[in-house]
């Protein structure tokens, strides 16, 4: 089985969660076990840096879709930042970026998850 790597750095208010390697059908279930066990709290505003990601099939879509979900009922927020072209594009394709928000840099989407406008107690 495939594994994806990660890492996480908490900032103030946001954590960002770094993804590498390929997220697909055989992946998906260790990126969502990921950011379900790094969560600190339901509210929390969540970056994923997906540069070092190199796929994004549809089950990976699927995840980050439901945890966009799972963080606006709480809250919360869920932006990726720095999709290498092929997954921008794939996500184009899926209409997923008017779903999800997408920043070029990983810094332009802490400051907008910090900038949001979400409830303060969001910024744990």
């Amino acid at each position: 089985m495939r594994e994806l790597t990660f890492a996480t750095q908490r900032l103030p208010g946001v954590s960002v969660i770094s993804v590498a390697g390929e997220i697909d059908a055989a992946t998906a279930g260790q990126l969502d076990r990921y950011l379900q066990a790094s969560r600190r709290a339901p509210h929390e505003h969540l970056v994923i840096d997906l540069s070092d990601a190199q796929l994004l099939g549809s089950a990976g879509l699927r995840v980050l879709l439901n945890t966009h979900a799972f963080a606006r009922q709480h809250g919360g927020s869920l932006r990726l930042a720095a999709p290498h072209p092929k997954l921008a594009s794939m996500m184009r394709i899926t209409c997923a970026h008017t779903v999800l928000s997408v920043h070029d840099s990983v810094e332009q989407a802490v400051l907008a998850a910090l900038q949001s406008g979400e409830p303060a107690a969001a910024q744990v």
